[in-house]
């Protein structure tokens, strides 16, 4: 993925003094005011939206919020227009301290040739740190708030895909839609009452089956290991058109999307489900825990299948692994785990291969340890104690620690804070 200079605004938005609610002081920089939750109504005919934003009390008055390139139109809390400034990027509001608010901001959005917001065929993607150019938000991954969300306008012959509630805490890059001339599978229901589908475009139908075949077993095994789904009863995966090259998938719970070239391979649908769990269901506290993310849930898509799917499936998966472990070391070898906290840019300094595959060979060395039935138990352990909430990776290495009683410490610092690979 690219990055995309956000396009930086001057100037100073105001309204006439008495239009203001005159109980709101002027916009001061806050980016510790918590946002509880974000109802987005987007117009595609228009590329035109509002956001309607709760905030938490705060002990500072102001609220702050990144909208990369938005064209911000109006603010507005409840009695009436706010006094908000807009500079580089940023989006500073007029509000009073020690009380929730609730702010309405109407503005513009620009269609994105890259991977950095609402691409040209009106599906968004957001991942890691582009949903400023799509709503007013924070782009840290431990921030989480609750979502709804309306899309429309979208061009006659397609129709949009989308989550219209999340209901629990999610990081901003969770929230997305999708748009395409898709038809919608339903693939069953697992035994906690969730429903499982696919939604594939003109000419996938075969492929998209293929590659979900085992989805619903998946995901009603990774619920009934680890922990209750937090993101709602219907989920599925959605196949997204990113441009040529593009592959794997994105973790927009409950309806994630995958590439289209990557709709008929089954471990991409196992890993983005599993994000439910952890990526989404527990988020990052910092972007250095990248592997907390992509490590654990690269380890939880082979065991699930390998589970649901046969050992032959499993060992497939681990051998595919094995050719990419070894790609990454042998081209650009990173240690996996940053001993910072959001200090790196993580597309350039650590986005590729080596959290993934050294995060899932440091939880098989593990297993080969303690056993899987233990650290299936650690995991779900930590899933349950941190669910909603974020965390680091060391968090759950404490946990693995404690709860199965081995000290994992030397697999860890070789499997995770090294170059190279330590059982070579």
């Amino acid at each position: 993925m690219g990055l995309l200079a956000m396009l930086a605004f001057g100037c100073t938005t105001s309204v006439g003094a008495d239009e203001f609610d005159v109980k709101a002081p002027a916009p001061t920089t806050n980016w510790k005011r918590d946002v509880l939750s974000t109802s987005l109504d987007v117009d595609l005919a228009t590329n035109h939206a509002s956001a309607v934003i709760s905030v938490d009390a705060s002990t500072r008055t102001g609220a702050s919020f990144q909208i990369g390139d938005l064209a911000i139109e109006s603010v507005r809390g409840p009695q009436g227009p706010l006094q908000y400034r807009v500079a580089n990027g940023q989006l500073d509001v007029g509000l009073q301290a020690q009380k929730p608010a609730e702010i309405r901001v109407e503005y513009g959005f620009t269609r994105h040739k890259k991977l950095e917001g609402v691409l040209a065929s009106g599906t968004s993607f957001t991942w890691p740190y582009f949903c400023g150019n799509v709503f007013p938000c924070k782009t840290e991954p431990a921030d989480g708030l609750a979502f709804s969300l309306d899309v429309h306008g979208a061009p006659a012959g397609t129709n949009v895909v989308f989550a219209p509630s999340i209901p629990a805490d999610s990081p901003s890059y969770m929230l997305a839609w999708a748009v395409g001339d898709y038809t919608k599978v339903e693939l069953g229901t697992t035994s906690a009452g969730r429903k499982v589908s696919v939604h594939y475009l003109p000419g996938e139908k075969a492929t998209a089956l293929k590659g979900t075949l085992h989805l619903v077993s998946v995901f009603d095994w990774l619920e009934q290991t680890y922990g209750e789904y937090l993101f709602g009863k219907d989920v599925g995966s959605v196949s997204a058109k990113w441009g040529a090259g593009a592959f794997g998938g994105m973790e927009h719970h409950p309806l994630w999307h995958v590439s289209s070239d990557s709709m008929g391979d089954a471990e991409t649908h196992a890993h983005e489900a599993a994000h439910g769990w952890f990526g989404d269901g527990v988020r990052l506290e910092c972007w250095e825990d990248l592997t907390l993310s992509e490590g654990t849930v690269s380890y939880l898509a082979a065991r699930a299948l390998e589970a649901t799917a046969g050992a032959s499936a499993g060992a497939a998966i681990w051998k595919g692994y094995e050719q990419e472990l070894d790609n990454v070391i042998a081209t650009e070898d990173r240690r996996a785990l940053p001993d910072t906290c959001n200090e790196i840019d993580v597309l350039t300094d650590l986005w590729n291969s080596v959290p993934y595959m050294k995060g899932a060979f440091f939880f098989r060395a593990l297993e080969a340890k303690v056993g899987k039935p233990a650290l299936d138990a650690a995991i779900g352990k930590f899933y349950r104690d941190h669910k909603g909430k974020a965390a680091r990776m060391q968090d759950l290495l404490d946990t693995l620690d404690t709860a199965t009683g081995f000290d994992s410490k030397p697999l860890a610092d070789g499997w995770l804070r090294s170059l190279g690979r330590p059982d070579r």
